[in-house]
């Protein structure tokens, strides 16, 4: 099935999230060395991983694939967590699928168009992410897509065998305009 692309940008395109990312997500979901950054390690069975999928598909969660265009190979997934649709503040969150995609410019390049899809599309006024403080990866990203600091929760999360802090940076939408 050919993709619906949202919007495309450099190497990338924001893709509407299809059953068929089931699989690349369960092998995702039980990768430890991606899932070292998430809030809690957990390994998922392919039934919760489609549960999950289903109910982000009949939902009305934003929640996009980042696709390779040349390739055609889905390489991140990006989405609310929360938001408040009054104040228009949104908890962003991020997976990447496959550690050889850390180096190759789609966080960057997919994240400015997701950016760039919620500040001129939907008109959102903030965003917002947690990112742990032993992903220094992550952190450099975000600075390059102009999110900055707030603030840091110390020793949020116990991951991998010690105490990591959890850094909580946002971008606004005036700040996203002035770029």
């Amino acid at each position: 099935m050919e993709r619906i692309e949202i919007i495309s940008w450099e190497n990338v395109a924001l893709v509407i999230a299809e059953k068929q990312d089931l699989a690349v997500m369960y092998r995702w979901a039980n990768n430890i060395n991606i899932t070292k950054y998430w809030w809690s390690i957990s390994h998922k069975t392919l039934l919760s991983e489609e549960k999950y999928i289903d109910d982000i598909l009949t939902s009305n969660r934003i929640f996009f694939m980042i696709m390779d265009k040349n390739t055609r190979n889905i390489v991140w997934a990006v989405g609310f967590h929360k938001f408040d649709e009054l104040s228009r503040n949104w908890l962003l969150w991020i997976s990447i699928y496959d550690e050889k995609n850390l180096w190759k410019g789609y966080w960057t390049a997919g994240l400015k168009l997701f950016l760039k899809y919620v500040f001129e599309i939907i008109w959102v006024n903030k965003v917002k992410l947690n990112v742990f403080s032993n992903n220094p990866r992550a952190i450099k990203c975000y600075e390059n897509c102009w999110f900055k600091q707030t603030w840091v929760l110390r020793e949020e999360v116990y991951v991998m065998w010690k105490y990591e802090d959890s850094i909580c940076m946002e971008i606004l939408a005036s700040e996203y305009f002035e770029k």
